[in-house]
Order: C-alpha cells, then sequence, then structure tokens
C-alpha cells in the first residue's frame, strides 16, 4: 500500500521535473552561444556538464523534499484511516455481539421496509434463515394490515426523527416494539429505523387474568349477598309462622324448612371462602402432570384406578388448577359408581392443547350437559363444576362434557394457543 501510494505521487512530480530541465536546458545553451561564439566543444561540454550537475542536485533536492512531505501526509493518513477501521470493526463486533446476545427481537428497516439487519432472536421468531431475509421486506412476512401499520409508524419517525413504541398482538401473543431513528452523520437525515421487539404476552395475559378475576369476584358477591338475602328473608318467614301453629307437627315442618335454609346459607357462605382465592395470585406455568399428580393425593381413590398420560406439557393458568383436577376426580367418586377408573389424558387439535378427563361410569345424560355448571345445581353443593369453569375461564380456558351416556362421562378442557407450551425438563 505504501509503495502503491509512493509511485502514484511520483509520476507527476517526474513530468514537472522532465519538462523544467528541458526548459532550462534550452535557455542556458542559447545563452552559452550569445555570450561566447567561438567557445569549443569540449569546453561547451564542460560548462553544460557543471550546469547540468548543480540544477540536478537543486531539483533533486526540492523535488525529493516534496516527495518526502507527499508520502509523510499520505503515511498519517493512511494510518488514520486504518486506525478508523480497526475502530469502526471493533464497534461493529460489540454492536452485533450486542444485538445478537439481546433476549429482544432487533431489526433495521429501510423507508420502504426493506430489511438490513436482522438479529437471530428475530429470525428464530420469524422462522428464517440469516441468509433468507436479504432482500425481503416487512410485507413479504407480514399480513397487509399488519405492513400497513408498521408502515405508518415508520413514516412517522423519519417524518419526525423521534422514538416511538407501539404495543400489538399477533397470532395470541403480543408485544411491544420501540423504534428509533438511524440518522446519517453526514446529512443529518433519518434514512433507516431500527426496532427493538419485545415479547409481552406473559404481562397482558397476567392484566387480563387479574381483570377478569376482579369482574367475577364483583358479580359472585353481588350475586351471593341477593341469594343469602332471600334465604335469610324465607327463614325468618318460616320462622314466624313456626311461631303461631298450635299444631306441634305443622311447627315442625315450618323449622324443618328453616333448617334447610340455614344449610343453604352455610353452603353459601362455604363457597365464597373458595370462590375468594380465584384471581388473588397472578397465573402462572405449571407443569400439567405434576399438577394432576398433587390433585391425585388429596383423593381417596380406594380401589379406583387414576391414570395420568399428560406428561410433557405446561399451563399458563390459575394457582388453583390443582382444585380443577381434584375436583373433576373428586366428581367422577361421587358419581359415576360403579366404575373402575379415571383417566387423564391429552390430544392437540388445530392450534389448541385439549385435556381429558373420563371415566367408565354411566355418563351424563344429554339434558344435563350444560346445566351441570350452573351455579348451585347438582346433588352435592352445586359448586363444584361451576368452581371448575371459573377457574379455567380465568386465562381464557374452557370445559365442555362430551361423554356418550352409558359410556361414561368425558369433560374436554381446551387450552388455546399461547397458554401451553413444551414442559421444560428439570
Amino acid at each position: 500500500m505504501d509503495r502503491q501510494i509512493f509511485f502514484t505521487s511520483l509520476r507527476p512530480s517526474l513530468l514537472v521535473v522532465f519538462l523544467g530541465t528541458l526548459i532550462v536546458m534550452t535557455i542556458f545553451e542559447l545563452v552559452k552561444q550569445i555570450l561566447d561564439p567561438g567557445i569549443t566543444v569540449w569546453e561547451s561540454h564542460t560548462f553544460t556538464i557543471l550546469f547540468t550537475s548543480c540544477l540536478a542536485i537543486v531539483i533533486a533536492y526540492f523535488t525529493f523534499q516534496s516527495l518526502h512531505a507527499a508520502h509523510r501526509t499520505a503515511s498519517e493518513e493512511l494510518a488514520k484511516r486504518i486506525a478508523a477501521e480497526n475502530l469502526l470493526r471493533t464497534s461493529e463486533a460489540r454492536y452485533r455481539s450486542f444485538v445478537e446476545s439481546a433476549d429482544e427481537s432487533i431489526y433495521t428497516v429501510d423507508p420502504e421496509g426493506k430489511y438490513l439487519l436482522m438479529n437471530t432472536h428475530h429470525l428464530a421468531r420469524q422462522g428464517i434463515s440469516s441468509g433468507e431475509f436479504q432482500g425481503k421486506t416487512y410485507a413479504d412476512l407480514h399480513s397487509r394490515e399488519e405492513t400497513g401499520r408498521f408502515s405508518d409508524l415508520v413514516k412517522k419517525v423519519i417524518s419526525t426523527g423521534s422514538s416511538l413504541q407501539d404495543e400489538y398482538g399477533r397470532k395470541g401473543r403480543y408485544f411491544l416494539r420501540q423504534l428509533h431513528p438511524v440518522i446519517d452523520p453526514a446529512s443529518g437525515e433519518v434514512i433507516a429505523v431500527t426496532v427493538i421487539s419485545s415479547n409481552i404476552t406473559e404481562r397482558k395475559q397476567a392484566e387480563k387474568a387479574i381483570l377478569e378475576a376482579n369482574r367475577k369476584l364483583n358479580l359472585m358477591n353481588n350475586v351471593t349477598r341477593h341469594d343469602i338475602l332471600n334465604q335469610l328473608s324465607a327463614l325468618s318467614g318460616y320462622l314466624v309462622l313456626g311461631k303461631e301453629q298450635n299444631d306441634i307437627t305443622k311447627s315442625r315442618e315450618f323449622f324443618e324448612k328453616c333448617e334447610r335454609a340455614a344449610d343453604t346459607i352455610r353452603s353459601q357462605i362455604s363457597f365464597t371462602k373458595e370462590y375468594q382465592d380465584i384471581g388473588v395470585h397472578a397465573p402462572e406455568w405449571q407443569n400439567l402432570h405434576e399438577t394432576i399428580e398433587r390433585s391425585r393425593g388429596l383423593l381417596v381413590l380406594g380401589t379406583i384406578q387414576l391414570q395420568n398420560d399428560c406428561a410433557g406439557y405446561e399451563l399458563y393458568a390459575d394457582p388453583l388448577l390443582k382444585k380443577v383436577f381434584y375436583n373433576l376426580a373428586d366428581n367422577a367418586l361421587r358419581y359415576a359408581v360403579p366404575f373402575t377408573r379415571i383417566r387423564f389424558s391429552c390430544e392437540q387439535h388445530r392450534g389448541s392443547l385439549v385435556i381429558i378427563c373420563e371415566d367408565d361410569g354411566a355418563g351424563i345424560p344429554p339434558e344435563e350437559k350444560i346445566r351441570i355448571f350452573q351455579r348451585g345445581y347438582g346433588k352435592n353443593t352445586g359448586y363444584g363444576l361451576f368452581l371448575i369453569r371459573e377457574i379455567l375461564s380465568i386465562t381464557g380456558l374452557t370445559i365442555s362434557e362430551t361423554g356418550e351416556t352409558g359410556k361414561g362421562a368425558r369433560f374436554e378442557i381446551a387450552v388455546p394457543e399461547g397458554n401451553y407450551r413444551a414442559a421444560i425438563e428439570k
């Protein structure tokens, strides 16, 4: 590189020396002939050699001094450029190391939405390799509606030169993206936009679950208060009627009704104690197989076999999920007799996970399949299946009874995409 710069600087200098020497020597010969026309050839050659030698020394001195200065300047510029390149290379390596190690998706697009950079995390989110995003635009990987919204955000960042953030949902997940302008130092113009996108699905799910739990608690408080007041009114009425009766048999009938009303009030209050725990704690990821096993420990199974075939999954649900499986199994123990087994299993269906609880008992009549989830319906307290439905609905899970009468009960819990994942091996 140094030699190339030296010879590049030398070429114009040689041309100047050649032309200068030619002119000076021509003038010297003319002056010599004018001053001494009779000078001999050897005398003329001697003067020419002496003059040429002196002239060469002078020219060489100034020429090489100029070349030396040019060479020194070029060397300094080269050293600066190499240092700048090394600094840029180091800076780029640090920047890429930061981008690749970040847990967020990071990518850069030009004003037309063409990808200029995409880190490994975002490549994995889009399901493409590092070589496949080259030449692609945002529109190639997103729907028309998503692209339109993103383009508007990019235009706003470019026009204002300011950063902004945007929250959006996609395929059951939620993201918070921050858009930052990339400014050209020379022109001061925004030439691209860098996006940092974070997955906030769990936070949004927790927020929705808390709002849903509060709504359910408020509704249940109002309904329960109304029901208890109705029972107290009936209780008071029966007491008054009982006191007015002279016949002991008649009085006993009213007092028995008072006792039933009191039992109903006791049952309602007991239920509120269980219901008040719904939504108290934020939803969390729970190992499905282990949760079912914990509920097994609370059951008195006797000779009944409980089969757990739900390994390999985690559910995002209310911490009371254990009570769901306990109540399902307990419900079978109470109403499915005679039967021999309870089985929990899992199936994937159209992007959802279906958890199945089935027994080999008598099953549930068609006219009762919907009513069994209603509050107060049932032979015991009437709250077991209702409580199950409420716990599951906190995080968007649903339950239905799909069994065939005479062949056993079959409860199916539908878990939407985003609320289940492969279990983390310990």
